[in-house]
């Protein structure tokens, strides 16, 4: 063989082992994010934005998704899926509102594969009118073998109205109805009266003993 067509030959062989070596390490997941937001207290639809009201009750879902195609021995994988979501002011957790970071480990996922995880939360009494409350969540992954690191974002937002306090009327005083002058049916005692009446009955009472008495002598 000459010189020529072994430096040829020896070219091709490193072409082709690179072109092997390439496709081996060919880990090409990709992953989407999408988070929505439903106002439990309403029963509004399942959405990117809602409105809602000191004290309603949202449940806010994030689903994960490996986009990608179909691949043998696990090359399109989405593998170590982390998923983060801090919870912004105007809202708290349900379950725990001490608690300001949803934080989990979602494992892999396989091409054309999703995951959901939902949350309770509450608007709090604090929120001012007209607030927007953006509630961002993230994701990281990567190929099976840490070549192809990924990551999303995703927002929902709730647009808070706080309703106006009603506007509490000066009460009024009950008036007090004023009587006109009446003549007394009765007329108050003097006391003459009873002094007449018991010196009337004494007469009487004398006037009958006299007269049982001079009958008596009789």
């Amino acid at each position: 063989m000459s010189k020529a067509k072994y430096f040829v030959s020896a070219a091709v062989a490193v072409v082709v082992a690179a072109s092997n070596v390439a496709s081996v390490y060919a880990w090409h997941p990709e992953g989407k994010i999408t988070k929505s937001v439903q106002n439990q207290t309403t029963g509004s639809a399942l959405a990117d934005q809602v409105s809602a009201k000191p004290g309603d009750v949202l449940k806010y879902v994030i689903t994960i998704k490996n986009t990608a195609g179909p691949a043998e021995k696990h090359y399109n994988d989405l593998a170590f899926i982390k998923m983060t979501d801090k919870l912004p002011a105007g809202v708290e957790l349900v379950a725990n509102p001490a608690q300001r970071t949803i934080s989990e480990d979602l494992g892999t996922l396989l091409p054309g594969k999703s995951v959901t995880k939902e949350y309770v939360v509450k608007v709090v009494s604090s929120v001012k009118d007209k607030q927007v409350i953006k509630n961002e969540a993230c994701f990281t992954g990567d190929s099976v073998v840490k070549d192809n690191p990924k990551k999303g974002c995703d927002t929902a937002d709730v647009k808070v109205t706080v309703p106006e306090k009603p506007k509490e009327e000066p009460k009024e005083e009950p008036k007090q109805e004023v009587l006109g002058e009446q003549t007394p049916t009765v007329l108050p005692s003097t006391g003459i009266e009873s002094v007449f009446g018991v010196t009337g009955v004494g007469a009487v009472a004398y006037a009958v003993t006299s007269y049982i008495q001079s009958r008596r002598r009789k």
